[in-house]
């Protein structure tokens, strides 16, 4: 490539070598052929041409030509001339032409080829005189790279007074510098640049010594400062007549002044700076308005002092349980600039009165976040300090009286302001109260986050409307307040929502969860990240899918509020469906979230516990002829057990159970030498004799409705109950039965059993029951 060109001078050796290791003399090489090229050694980068090799007597071997030691094709004309053809070079090359003969070369020549471009005209052709007496340089920008070792001459004609010019060139590459012609006081200057292929002149450059010369700089000698300004001090023995002084903080823009006119003190002053800061100040000079050139810059730094902060805080509050008899309250305030602090801010005292119990309390921090205190009604004085003193004190009475509705704002409007993305424009009219207000205060703050991000901004009393722009950012939804102050004790507010700067709909849904017990299904979810709503949200929207037949339905607008739902209606049991949720914005409806999957139960009293009750009173054989009448789950999608197969296996076997019976009881008899007796407790009915082998059997009482319509409520169905007992009944020891005129369960013909643990804690029953009104209500299984 341009970049690895090799001059000629060492190009030349290449071919020296070539010839050295085929083994043949160079003056051999000369006699049998010539190397030439049709444009010359020198060619332009990217052009095309032909080498030919020509020889004096033919080869007598093979003949070939080689570019950079590599043979390449080449096109045989006769017998002594050969050529090749070069497009598009980009590098130098060499080009080699052989005889060769018996595995020796016999004849060998050779050229080399340089590529470039021919010169450009020089430009920014500048001439200074440095100093008074200097000598005078002169630089210019070559143009570019020509790969051809180009050669750059400055010519510089005077021109005396008397006319008389001169003549002389300076050989430079890039500057050059030459002494000053006492006599003469005109100039003229321009470049040339020549190689290989050409030569290019710059522009003339025609100029006086009063035109060029460039003062000395500046030398500052001293730099005092106290806190607000700064002199500096300087010596400037080429008594300049113009000065430019310039300062900064530390990796600041530069101020600069107007200039100045140098005077006999050498002094300047800087002033309104900030207390307790570094600046950096430079200076230099030019000899006259108008004509000749800026010296170079003279530097130097210097620290400002500190003085005694001279503002009052800006000073505000947060009220975080207005209801409590002891309010809890946070004072804030903003952190003063640099130039408000006076210098390094060593910390915040607050001094709080209580009003109602009396006492002060101190709070002293260096934090600028605020302070928390506690109080019902104080009077609240805060001021900083630094290492020269403290700030004015600044007085408040807290909480502020807010409750007059006629001295707040009116009609107090939000919109996205239309020159930028951060900021919004709030409005509102005057109060309706004749009191004069003091001024207006705005607050602001993300919609979830009052105390951590509150911000504020104060108003004159004249002005009904402002633009916010602090830590105000597109997509995010803002709170805030209005309000007008009177004095210390006194302010009406008006409360602003869903304030926002720039509004999309939200990128992303909120993510539900789904809960389901008791017959009904419950949704919660977590909200939807701040940086994905896009705004303020309005509502929520439910989408519920029915897995079975895609079929949706859609449950809202839910208030953004709220964190959970549990209306979901019309759904069917045992199906599957699929659930997801989207939040929307004034600039519609986002993007669904993730969809989560459930079951609905069927709604069902336990059958099993159902049949385990039956059981239980089957053992009395009197309940096994009734059992179908008195026996039933109020549940809808229970069958009545009475029904069932089990029951009527029950039944057919009825027989051979109590045959089973006697004979167990016949054996018992037998085996014990005393019968086992028990006396019922608070029968209502005379208790008939109890004889050997009869069971006892615990009271079982039944809440029987009065009224069996299935269309009656609940509260009906709660009250209109009554309680009949069940008198124990057993046999008789010839097998006789003792019949109960209003027993609901009739003949008691008992075996022995272990009593069912379902009986007495769900049907504990004494006295008169009848089975026709005896029901199981399961609705406490759902």
């Amino acid at each position: 490539m341009v970049g690895s060109m090799s001059s000629p001078c060492a190009a030349l050796p290449v071919f020296t070598l070539m010839i050295l290791l085929c083994g043949e003399p160079a003056a051999a090489a000369k006699k049998w052929c010539t190397a030439s090229s049709e444009i010359g050694a020198f060619v332009q980068l990217g052009s095309s041409f032909r080498m030919y090799c020509t020889s004096e007597y033919p080869c007598p071997g093979k003949k070939s030509i080689h570019i950079n030691l590599e043979e390449v094709n080449s096109h045989i004309h006769n017998d002594t001339t050969s050529s090749v053809t070069v497009t598009n070079i980009r590098e130098n090359k060499t080009f080699t032409c052989k005889c060769t003969t018996s595995s020796k070369d016999s004849g060998i020549c050779g050229y080399d080829i340089y590529p470039g471009y021919p010169p450009q005209a020089p430009e920014n052709l500048t001439c200074i005189q440095k100093g008074e007496s200097g000598s005078i340089t002169c630089s210019w920008k070559k143009g570019r790279e020509t790969h051809l070792w180009p050669t750059s001459q400055l010519w510089v004609k005077t021109v005396a007074p008397n006319g008389t010019a001169v003549v002389i060139s300076k050989l430079g590459s890039g500057s050059v510098t030459f002494p000053v012609f006492k006599s003469q006081t005109f100039y003229s200057v321009w470049v040339t640049e020549t190689n290989k292929l050409g030569s290019a002149v710059s522009e003339s450059l025609n100029f006086s010594l009063n035109d060029i010369v460039k003062p000395l700089p500046p030398d500052i000698n001293g730099v005092n400062c106290s806190s607000r300004h700064c002199i500096l001090h300087w010596d400037s023995g080429q008594n300049p007549l113009r000065m430019q002084v310039q300062y900064r903080t530390d990796q600041g823009s530069w101020t600069t002044p107007l200039f100045i006119q140098a005077n006999a003190n050498q002094t300047w002053v800087m002033q309104d700076l900030e207390p307790l800061t570094m600046y950096e100040m430079r200076a230099r000079c030019k000899l006259m308005p108008g004509r000749g050139l800026w010296s170079e810059w003279s530097t130097v730094q210097s620290r400002t002092d500190e003085e005694v902060p001279l503002k009052k805080l800006d000073i505000w509050y947060t009220e975080e349980s207005p209801q409590s008899q002891n309010t809890d309250l946070t004072v804030l305030w903003k952190e003063p600039s640099k130039s408000e602090a006076g210098g390094r801010i060593l910390g915040y005292s607050l001094e709080v009165h209580d009003l109602k119990q009396g006492g002060t309390t101190l709070y002293n921090t260096n934090s600028s976040a605020g302070c928390s205190i506690a109080c019902t009604r104080c009077n609240v004085t805060l001021f900083t300090y630094n290492s020269k003193g403290h700030s004015p004190p600044v007085h408040i009475t807290l909480p502020l009286q807010t409750d007059q509705s006629e001295v707040a704002p009116l009609k107090v409007r939000c919109m996205p302001h239309s020159n930028s993305s951060n900021s919004i424009a709030i409005s509102w009219q005057k109060p309706a109260t004749a009191r004069p207000v003091r001024e207006y205060l705005v607050e602001w703050h993300p919609a979830r986050n009052r105390k951590q991000g509150l911000r504020w901004k104060r108003i004159n009393h004249d002005q009904l409307h402002t633009v916010i722009t602090k830590d105000i950012r597109p997509g995010d939804c803002y709170k805030g307040a209005v309000y007008a102050l009177y004095d210390n004790i006194i302010a009406g507010k008006a409360s602003f929502l869903d304030a926002f700067s720039l509004e999309s709909a939200p990128t992303q849904g909120p993510s539900p969860s789904v809960t389901v017990g008791d017959g009904r299904v419950t949704v919660t979810w977590t909200e939807i990240p701040l940086e994905q709503r896009g705004g303020c949200l309005k509502r929520y929207t439910i989408y519920l899918e029915r897995a079975m037949d895609r079929t949706v339905r859609k449950y809202g607008p839910i208030d953004p509020s709220l964190t959970s739902y549990s209306a979901l209606s019309g759904l069917h049991p045992g199906e599957k469906y699929n659930l997801s949720m989207t939040g929307s914005t004034t600039a519609g409806e986002g993007h669904r979230g993730r969809t989560c999957i459930f079951f609905f139960p069927r709604r069902s009293c336990t059958f099993f516990l159902c049949l385990l009750l039956v059981i239980s009173l089957w053992q009395i054989s009197s309940v096994q002829q009734r059992v179908s009448k008195c026996c039933f789950c109020i549940m809808p999608d229970i069958p009545d057990p009475a029904n069932s197969k089990w029951a009527k296996e029950c039944a057919a076997i009825k027989g051979q159970l109590m045959l089973e019976y006697q004979l167990s009881l016949d054996d018992s008899i037998e085996s014990e030498e005393e019968p086992h007796t028990m006396e019922p407790n608070h029968s209502p009915l005379q208790a008939p004799p109890l004889y050997e082998g009869q069971l006892t059997f615990s009271y079982i009482k039944s809440l029987s409705h009065e009224s069996s319509s299935s269309e009656q409520t609940q509260e009906t169905k709660s009250t209109d109950v009554t309680v009949d007992y069940i008198s124990p009944q057993g046999l008789l020891a010839d097998g006789s039965e003792v019949e109960a005129e209003e027993d609901c369960l009739g003949d008691l013909n008992f075996f022995p059993y272990r009593p069912s643990p379902f009986l007495e804690p769900m049907f504990p029953c004494g006295g008169k029951l009848t089975l026709d009104a005896v029901k199981i209500d399961c609705s406490f299984l759902e």
